[in-house]
């Protein structure tokens, strides 16, 4: 059995890197979310890993998902955004005054970034263990093979329970995926991702994600060199 005990401690730390360290941010007036520089042109996001205020009502934090952008970044050498403290938004519904889609998008322009992988968190009570959302093909352009791509390297790490714009379609102007798709022309994929593959109690599962995301941007690299 692969010994896991290392991923949960980088999980543990980056999580305490987010809470620990909230209150400190919000009193020296610092940004509400976090910028990883990376040397390919891929993003991860993670705008829900701390919790939010949508029509003002909170809403709890999905667990883990800051960890896995970092552990993407830092395995692919993507570049990674996001949330560090609850600043009474929700980057991923705020049409106006939402500086993490302005900012998001600043890089992709910028940095000619070629695609965007914006990364949520399900309930386990859902019928699926990823919930792909991509507006009925409009964000990634209709193109796909891409979507196919990723279900296989999902597969081939024993995420098998895949559906597509099932519950979760990012069909909303308010959400990132939209958002970007719409005011940049590049892909983005919306990933809801089951507890069981991203709480730290199933680290294997984490370990499962982390690999086929991994293989999934390595597969966009190598395709794009053609």
């Amino acid at each position: 059995m692969i010994d896991l005990s290392n991923l949960r401690l980088k999980i543990e730390k980056y999580n305490d890197e987010i809470f620990e360290k909230e209150e400190i941010r919000k009193q020296n007036k610092e940004l509400s979310f976090q910028i990883v520089e990376g040397s390919i042109p891929i993003i991860v996001s993670a705008p829900h890993c701390v919790i939010q205020t949508r029509e003002g009502k909170m809403k709890s934090k999905e667990g883990e998902t800051g960890a896995i952008v970092q552990l993407l970044a830092k395995r692919t050498k993507c570049y990674a955004i996001y949330k560090t403290y609850h600043n009474n938004d929700d980057a991923n519904y705020d049409i106006t005054n939402n500086p993490y889609k302005e900012e998001l998008k600043n890089i992709i322009i910028t940095k000619n970034i070629k695609l965007l992988i914006d990364i949520h968190g399900a309930r386990n009570e859902n019928d699926f263990d990823i919930d792909i959302g991509t507006d009925n093909g409009i964000n990634v352009q209709n193109n796909a093979e891409l979507i196919n791509v990723l279900k296989n390297c999902l597969k081939s790490h024993g995420i098998e329970n895949i559906k597509e714009n099932e519950k979760f379609k990012a069909s909303s102007p308010h959400t990132i995926s939209k958002y970007i798709s719409e005011t940049t022309n590049i892909p983005c994929i919306q990933l809801e991702v089951a507890g069981r593959y991203r709480y730290i109690e199933n680290i294997e599962g984490i370990e499962k994600l982390l690999n086929a995301l991994s293989e999934f941007i390595g597969m966009i690299m190598l395709e794009g060199k053609d």
